[in-house]
């Protein structure tokens, strides 16, 4: 389930209302008690990410024992839709673990609380602007992820910097697999000389060079070494299986990919661009959300436990273990030879975007319109450029109405 974090941003953007978020309690510090009570966590991870979870909260209880955590997995296309079922109910997790694109409908419905008084001094700008709205903080980043260029080092030698590169290898008989869908393939904007910001840091839509990109992924699916699919199921069976040299991943996927292929067979590289221009994926946060419904208490309880979770140390356990698959949310000097994988997430993400909060509103318009073109252009039956016009209208018909 771990692999549809994107798609899961796609349908919540999708589901959003234009309705303005209500206001929320807040977490409220309360007189010092001891550290004892029950914690249930809920979240949407399986395999070695769940162990590790679950040795964070071991390592919690080795200096808390009178803390009981009960952690619940919950598959993530059911994970708010549960929460919100026990909400009503006057349940639910005091804790969920999940991804920054929940925030803004449970926001709206007043289902999570306010943050108050936490120490966000040491966590990442970008992490921070998906964690806040309106100048409150409603949750706590935990690591930052974005996708990255994938090979297998037994077929591939010299990875591609450059498009016209990539595509010169798919034709000498280096098979691409390219995860296609309108946001999965948003990167390719920035490579033509796309804008994500305005001069005033509003997102924008750039139809001119979102439609050459997609004139270019017309052409390249052309070529049979080229596969483009908007099953991430598919291209990952392919990759694993040795029938693809590259796969266009996300991030979460190395820890897999390496147990596939083997430790020393997996090669990361940046997504390739072209002249001066870099690619520029969409950034995405895993965050803590607490549950509103949770006592004071029960709240600043589980708030002490996020900030276990998300410390120096904890981290670095992590990071071993997940071989650099994240970039920590919380700041912390990395070993760049210890954790190469992460030092080429790092690099991707300074030219990665990050789609603050207060953006989501205008980006819900251009992803349904783009979900809805996109396969259009590929099948011919629209040119890019029409489709570019078509999305820009929408967008500026949207962010036109009061």
């Amino acid at each position: 389930m771990r692999y549809h974090f994107f798609q899961l941003i796609v349908l919540i953007f999708m589901f959003l209302t234009g309705c303005s978020l209500k206001g929320s309690e807040k977490i409220v510090e309360s007189q010092e008690e001891p550290v004892q009570g029950q914690i249930l966590v809920w979240h949407s991870f399986d395999g070695k990410i769940e162990e590790i979870i679950q040795q964070s909260f071991n390592d919690y209880r080795q200096l808390y024992p009178n803390v009981r955590i009960v952690s619940e997995y919950i598959p993530a296309a059911q994970l708010e839709q549960e929460f919100r079922q026990q909400f009503n109910r006057g349940l639910g997790p005091d804790i969920l673990l999940t991804t920054s694109g929940v925030i803004p409908s449970l926001i709206h419905d007043n289902l999570i609380p306010e943050i108050d008084d936490f120490d966000f001094s040491s966590y990442l700008p970008t992490a921070m602007s998906h964690v806040r709205y309106q100048g409150k903080i409603y949750g706590i980043p935990t690591s930052v992820m974005t996708q990255v260029l994938c090979y297998n080092k037994k077929k591939v030698k010299s990875p591609p910097q450059t498009l016209t590169e990539l595509l010169q290898q798919a034709k000498a008989g280096y098979s691409v697999g390219i995860w296609s869908t309108f946001t999965t393939t948003f990167w390719g904007v920035r490579v033509f000389g796309g804008k994500s910001f305005n001069a005033q840091g509003d997102f924008v839509f750039d139809q001119n060079s979102w439609a050459k990109w997609m004139e270019w992924l017309k052409n390249a699916q052309s070529e049979p070494n080229m596969i483009l699919t908007d099953s991430i199921d598919v291209l990952k069976q392919a990759f694993t299986n040795n029938r693809l040299a590259y796969v266009f991943c996300d991030s979460s996927q190395f820890t897999d990919y390496e147990q596939a292929l083997g430790k020393d067979n997996l090669g990361v590289t940046i997504l390739p661009g072209e002249g001066d221009n870099s690619a520029g994926p969409i950034l995405y946060s895993r965050v803590i959300l607490f549950n509103r419904m949770s006592s004071p208490k029960q709240q600043k309880l589980s708030q002490r436990l996020a900030q276990f979770f998300t410390n120096r140390e904890q981290i670095r356990k992590r990071l071993m273990i997940l071989r650099g698959s994240f970039i920590p949310a919380y700041q912390v000097n990395i070993n760049n030879r210890l954790f190469p994988l992460e030092a080429i997430l790092a690099q991707q993400a300074k030219t990665a975007i990050a789609i603050p909060l207060d953006q989501i509103q205008s980006a819900l318009v251009w992803v349904k319109e783009g979900n809805s073109l996109y396969p259009q252009v590929l099948a011919g039956s629209i040119t890019p450029e029409d489709a570019a016009q078509k999305i820009s209208e929408t967008v500026n018909q949207n962010l036109s109405q009061p």
